[in-house]
């Protein structure tokens, strides 16, 4: 739950490292210099371009700005509505508009318009209340049962004790998806749709250790908005009243780019400008997005009597920060000459469309655009940007106008960018490529390249981040808003050797929970799969389809493997929850933890005493007193073992190994109809 008492201004001792340069004013960066300028440090902020806010910024074009990107602001934002309502005294209920869930539109339906029919838009909510599940089987966005299995695999993969060091685990959501014994087609297609259409990464590219992190958070979720939407642009709404409350103590120097950075032998951190100038810190925090990282970190020193050293001169594992993949996704603001009917106010994905567009309609959101006499103003994004290639941003968003007429027919377009017989207004239109705003792809490249706020090696540089250590994982507002708070904290403990800074923790379910729900609902999995199979059989009957490839299973196969795959999952789901009960949770005194180390102990008693049990019974038989000393001492050091692993950050138990089968055919509704199919995303 988030704090309702703000965090204290109180200036921090002020010493001679006391002078911070923050590198970046994306929302991790403002978040670290608002904390530390609270506490008295003497903050530069330094950002290459005119306006704050990194990929929450906007652009000012034809009197109106236009957002980087239209963000979603999940309800278990904990961290940033503590922010925003303790800090910066923005009310969430007055600026924000709450939102249930989004919807989504397939082209058989859209295309209802031409017979001037309403577009048939499909709800879907976030399913953590009853009502909720039961609306979204009946949506009609799959049948019930692969809608029910979409649910459960969600739980399914909260419940996984993942471990990101085995390789065996280190699963994309594709594998963990192929890995379920009940999954279907239907099922991994709409999981593919969410992952490509909100953080802009296909199912066979995603971490499903991070996937479910984010999972674990949405359905810990108990408020009613599934997320809130800002009644206007995010330089008027948000990132203004931030940038005011920095207050004196932080210096902003927006339009300056920092292209180079060492580290001297005094570990001061000299940093080069645009413009070649030089200027030197006590301490940096690094903010940047991880291109731009992995560009800095190399820059300046080696050179024979040089008095400094690039970072990676002082921890070379950060040369591999280049790995890190990052994507740009294509937005544009729409504004037409009228008002169009049937758009609804949630974002909408279309479902099998080229790039995965996704539109929302701000004319009824923005407070400043809400009118009746207001024309229409769509902001149209297309997840995948390799789907529209052209060399001029007139072309790829004309190319996105005319998919997006494919499925609501009240789009027209016209024959090219600027076409006077269209219906929109293309000189308020307004298109952008954001290849200077791209998101961090959670791929599983990732997961090896954590990096942490701070190193012992680099005593006055410090990182954030949304690709960043943090508690959610998944590239999203409130993970760069962690990383920010954990700079913050890292600095002030590195110069005053405390920190005050606190860090929000959102309430969610236990693994054991998640396991426990698993294990409740798994009958009712395998009997969805069970119906699922039976509708595909049907499906391929009346299509007169007999012929299947040797990857996809048969209905008839899957129905005869259905007792046997149901039998090894019970197995395994009952010891992944016996495994989330007896784990050691790193707090004392708690059940499990005290269970494990009885196990524990009482385990490496007993293979102290079998040397003494199976000894040769031709040898001089063992006392009893040797037997009952190898056996306390044992107990002993397996007491301790739990003690000390305890105090450690503590790994997950590893979870199922992949079994072997395949996926029913499924619909095809949430695959794309292009002929291109995205393998890997090459960097913008």
């Amino acid at each position: 739950m988030a704090s309702t008492a703000p965090q204290p201004e109180t200036p921090g001792a002020l010493s001679p490292k006391s002078d911070i340069a923050v590198i970046g004013a994306g929302i991790a960066g403002l978040t670290c210099a608002l904390r530390l300028s609270q506490r008295g440090y003497r903050v530069t902020l330094y950002e290459k371009d005119k306006m704050l806010g990194g990929n929450l910024s906007s652009v000012l074009h034809k009197e109106l700005y236009h957002d980087v990107y239209t963000h979603l602001f999940c309800d278990w934002y904990v961290n940033f509505w503590s922010i925003l309502e303790n800090d910066l005294k923005i009310g969430r209920d007055e600026a924000f508009e709450p939102r249930l869930g989004v919807k989504l539109l397939d082209l058989i339906n859209g295309q209802q318009q031409r017979t001037g029919k309403a577009p048939g838009y499909v709800d879907l909510k976030n399913p953590t209340s009853l009502k909720n599940i039961l609306e979204n089987l009946k949506s009609g966005a799959l049948p019930p049962p692969d809608m029910f299995l979409v649910g459960f695999t969600m739980l399914d993969l909260a419940s996984q004790p993942f471990r990101r060091s085995v390789t065996l685990e280190q699963q994309t959501v594709n594998g963990f998806l192929y890995s379920r014994p009940y999954a279907t087609q239907d099922c991994a297609d709409l999981h593919n749709t969410i992952l490509n259409e909100i953080w802009s990464i296909s199912s066979n590219d995603t971490s499903a250790a991070a996937y479910k992190d984010f999972i674990k958070h949405s359905l810990g979720s108990s408020a009613p908005p599934f997320a809130w939407l800002l009644r206007g642009s995010l330089e008027e709404r948000l990132i203004a009243p931030w940038k005011e409350r920095l207050g004196p103590n932080c210096l902003i120097k927006s339009g300056v780019a920092v292209t180079g950075l060492e580290i001297g032998d005094d570990n001061k951190v000299h940093l080069t400008l645009g413009d070649h100038a030089k200027v030197t810190h006590d301490n940096a925090v690094l903010a940047v997005p991880a291109p731009e990282l992995a560009k800095l970190v190399v820059t300046g020193g080696g050179k024979p009597g040089d008095t400094t050293r690039c970072v990676v001169e002082r921890l070379p594992q950060l040369s591999e920060l280049q790995r890190l993949r990052t994507a740009n996704i294509l937005v544009v603001t729409v504004v037409f000459k009228e008002r169009l009917k049937d758009i609804p106010p949630e974002h909408v994905g279309l479902s099998g469309s080229r790039g995965y567009l996704t539109f929302i309609d701000i004319s009824q959101l923005w407070t400043n655009l809400n009118g009746k006499e207001q024309p229409t103003v769509l902001i149209l994004a297309a997840s995948d940007a390799n789907d529209y290639p052209a060399s001029r941003d007139e072309e790829w968003a004309h190319l996105m106008l005319e998919e997006f007429a494919r499925y609501l027919p009240v789009v027209k377009p016209g024959s090219h960018w600027g076409d006077p017989h269209s219906n929109i207004d293309y000189c308020n239109s307004f298109a952008q490529n954001n290849r200077n705003h791209t998101l961090f792809l959670n791929d599983m490249n990732s997961e090896h390249l954590v990096v942490e706020p701070a190193y012992a090696e680099l005593p006055s540089v410090f990182f954030a981040g949304d690709f960043c250590l943090n508690e959610v994982k998944m590239a999203t507002v409130e993970a760069a808003v962690l990383s920010g708070l954990h700079a913050a904290r890292a600095v002030q403990t590195r110069v005053e050797g405390k920190t005050d800074i606190v860090i929000e923790q959102s309430v969610m379910p236990s693994s054991g929970e998640f396991a426990a729900a698993k294990l409740l609902l798994l009958p009712l999995a395998y009997g969805a799969m069970a119906w699922s199979a039976v509708n595909a059989a049907m499906r391929d009957l009346s299509d007169g389809r007999v012929d299947t490839p040797e990857e996809i299973l048969t209905p008839g196969t899957t129905l005869a493997l259905l007792p046997l795959r149901f039998a090894a999952d019970w197995v395994k789901s009952l010891e992944n929850l016996a495994i989330a009960v007896f784990s050691s949770t790193g707090e004392p005194g708690s059940l499990g933890a005290a269970a494990q180390e009885g196990l524990r102990a009482a385990a490496k008693g007993v293979l102290a005493a079998s040397p003494h049990l199976t000894s040769d019974k031709s040898s001089k038989p063992r006392d009893l007193s040797s037997l009952l000393t190898d056996i306390f001492r044992a107990i002993n050091a397996g007491a301790s073992e739990a003690s000390t692993a305890r105090a450690r950050t503590g790994q997950a138990s590893p979870s199922a190994p992949p079994s072997t089968g395949g996926l029913l055919r499924g619909s095809g509704r949430y695959r794309p109809r292009s002929n291109y199919v995205r393998r890997h995303r090459a960097k913008p």
